[in-house]
């Protein structure tokens, strides 16, 4: 009987690696844009850290995805979190603005192949009877690192000095590439290739639903990120650090059962009810004046939101053949970016004219949303086979 474990040398290495990488990553976000205020760079210059940091990963994703379809997906990890550390290592040295956006782009197209490579490994190694599981587990390295990341970041910038905080990242990169020496990635099937269309494989056309659903139900994450620290100092909740934490422990902690139902129903039920969680949970959040206010929406936001995306990558995976399934990441994590780049710039719009406690409130509607298209599937494809009968 084929082995079905999960946890193995590799599947924990890569885990490691991954979430080193996210933590080098993410602790830079709040920071750089500050940075380059620092360098008398103008808003829309600003706004361009991370327009410019999307557009990359968005572009370079469709190669990556086509390339992993018959070629070694290890190489090519160890390539990128190689490629991120020394990108990162540039940026105290660039001085001149325009170089320093450049930059951006070449860390988002390193970062495209980064997580998209690392997301494909996994799928090799995780049995399939227990894809839902297994990347419930894997995805805990995601997201923990993308919540407690940035406060990272913002102490060892406030505690030290930039230069602290990249050589920190470049330490934390390294280290991600030394984990993926331990990780043995499965020889790919060749497999017939259909000709490279650009157009075709920025987004996997089998998957365009679930990359739909990904990019409304990452609005919400979009609104947590930009404006949750600015929110707090605004309605004076000093321990807003709270939020991160009880979100990343309450999403942790419900990997190991979420992953089974999902394994066991499938993903329309969990999903439904995450979103559902994280509508709750944004309004909860809007209303918030306490600490207590605020646990409570931090533990509906880890709920759902720490559910529903591992929920909906595993969906993604699972709606391709196995030779597919780095087209399939490249279009999750696409379409994740264009969520948080889309909901970074409207709400930003929207923030000049409405509170930022109406934003969480009109941003908390994703979720219904969500479970409207889900809904409204489901009927239809219900529709058809009553009509085939």
């Amino acid at each position: 009987m084929k082995n079905q474990r999960i946890f193995n040398k590799s599947f924990l290495f890569l885990f490691i690696s991954n979430f080193l990488v996210f933590i080098g990553f993410e602790m830079l976000l709040p920071i750089l844009p500050a940075y380059l205020l620092s360098m008398n760079a103008s808003s829309i210059q600003v706004g361009l850290v991370t327009s410019l940091f999307t557009i990359g990963a968005v572009l370079i994703r469709p190669f990556v995805g086509y390339y992993l379809i018959d070629n070694q997906r290890k190489s090519l990890a160890i390539s990128a979190s190689a490629a991120l550390m020394i990108i990162t290592m540039l940026y105290p040295f660039l001085n001149i603005i325009w170089l320093f956006l450049l930059l951006r782009l070449f860390h988002g197209a390193a970062w495209g192949v980064s997580t998209t490579a690392n997301s494909t490994i996994v799928v090799d190694l995780i049995p399939k009877t227990r894809l839902g599981e297994g990347m419930g587990y894997f995805s805990i390295s995601t997201t923990v690192g993308a919540i407690i990341a940035p406060s990272i970041g913002i102490l060892i910038y406030d505690s030290f000095s930039f230069d602290i905080l990249i050589w920190s990242s470049v330490v934390l990169s390294l280290l991600a590439v030394i984990a993926l020496q331990f990780v043995y990635s499965p020889t790919t099937v060749k497999h017939e290739k259909q000709p490279f269309r650009f157009l075709d494989m920025i987004f996997e056309k089998d998957v365009l639903f679930q990359a739909l659903l990904t990019v409304i139900t990452t609005l919400g994450f979009g609104a947590i990120i930009t404006f949750l620290v600015l929110f707090g100092k605004q309605k004076g909740l000093d321990h807003i650090f709270l939020f991160f934490l009880i979100n990343a422990t309450v999403a942790t902690l419900l990997r190991p059962f979420t992953g089974k139902w999902y394994d066991k129903k499938g993903p329309w039920s969990i999903i439904i009810m995450s979103a559902v969680l994280g509508f709750l949970s944004l309004v909860m959040l809007s209303y918030a004046t306490n600490d207590f206010h605020l646990i409570i929406a931090a533990i509906l936001f880890g709920a759902g939101y720490g559910t529903v995306m591992p929920c909906l990558q595993t969906w993604t995976v699972q709606k391709v053949g196995e030779e597919k399934s780095g087209a399939a990441n490249a279009t999750f994590f696409s379409s994740f970016d264009i969520g948080v780049g889309v909901s970074a710039f409207v709400l930003g719009i929207l923030a000049e004219w409405i509170s930022l406690e109406m934003i969480f409130r009109v941003v908390s509607l994703s979720s219904f949303i969500v479970v409207a298209v889900l809904v409204y599937k489901d009927f239809l494809n219900v529709k058809k086979r009553y009509k085939n009968i």
